[in-house]
């Protein structure tokens, strides 16, 4: 049987020794796998070698990210192409892609190396931004497409169209688009829905709407959404992916977002509900999760 390699991206500033690093490191080793490190990590560690980013996630059988939510989407987003299943361990605060717990890395790490995990496929939004007829700009999303004003407190008005369909136009900060897997991030800050992340389907939440009656609505991932700034606003705008990259926009720009024709693959424990995670994540903080 080929052996496992197991590549790590770390977040620094949530493990400035080290120390866990080492830790899932040994881990990786005690159960028959092999580390793939960055360069500057490897050797901070004091091992030789290590591996460009390009060469990690090329090689690696399984992908790992310490950090937060954030860390895992970064990592995430850059292995998109390569089809690499990605484990998130938790160094934040919330944390509901990266679940895995510092005091369960070996517990995590023995499973993974025994095969008794689940591979699961997450939605992922497509967004171009179109000017002139001409495509500037073009990412994926794996948690949400942010549209809103950049600068100055002015109320931005936002049209949404599905399918050429006119739905609303939505003064007020912006809206979010979101997939199932985001629906607990922005989204809910935001007042939208949660929903179950294997679920399909694109969530469509204004932000901080100047309006009574505006509220989220949801549309089928075979949908086109196209999003659209009033030809009268006066200033630059924004689109962020994942809260990771951005991009300005003006009005008169056109923003056509979709379902990727690919999905981005979780380990997933099975043991680990849903649900669950919503009370120990929001409601009870302090309530730990079995992996």
């Amino acid at each position: 049987m080929e052996q496992k390699s197991i590549g790590l991206f770390v977040n620094r500033k949530k493990d400035k020794e080290l120390e866990i690093t080492k830790k899932l490191v040994d881990s990786i080793l005690k159960y028959g796998m092999k580390p793939l490190l960055p360069r500057p990590i490897s050797q901070d560690l004091g091992f030789s070698g290590g591996y460009t980013e390009e060469d990690m996630m090329d090689k690696s059988s399984f992908l790992i990210s310490l950090g937060g939510d954030g860390t895992l989407l970064n990592m995430a987003r850059t292995s998109f192409n390569y089809d690499v299943p990605v484990l998130g361990i938790n160094l934040g605060t919330v944390g509901f892609l990266a679940d895995v717990e510092i005091n369960d890395i070996e517990k995590a790490i023995k499973r993974l190396a025994c095969g008794e995990y689940s591979i699961e496929d997450r939605m992922v939004l497509l967004a171009s931004v179109f000017r002139d007829d001409y495509t500037v700009f073009k990412s994926i999303a794996i948690n949400d497409v942010v549209v809103n004003r950049d600068g100055l407190s002015r109320i931005i008005r936002i049209q949404v169209f599905v399918d050429d369909q006119f739905i609303d136009s939505f003064p007020g900060d912006g809206v979010i688009v979101s997939t199932p897997s985001g629906s607990t991030a922005y989204n809910l800050s935001a007042g939208g829905p949660i929903v179950q992340p294997d679920m399909e389907m694109m969530i469509t939440t204004p932000i901080c709407p100047h309006i009574l009656y505006s509220r989220s609505f949801i549309t089928s991932p075979d949908r086109k959404l196209r999003i659209t700034i009033n030809d009268d606003y006066p200033d630059s705008a924004i689109i962020t992916m994942d809260g990771q990259e951005g991009f300005r926009i003006a009005a008169g720009d056109e923003i056509l977002i979709t379902r990727a024709q690919k999905k981005i693959k979780l380990v997933s424990f099975n043991d680990i509900n849903f649900f669950d995670v919503l009370r120990a994540k929001i409601h009870q903080p302090s309530l730990k999760l079995n992996t």
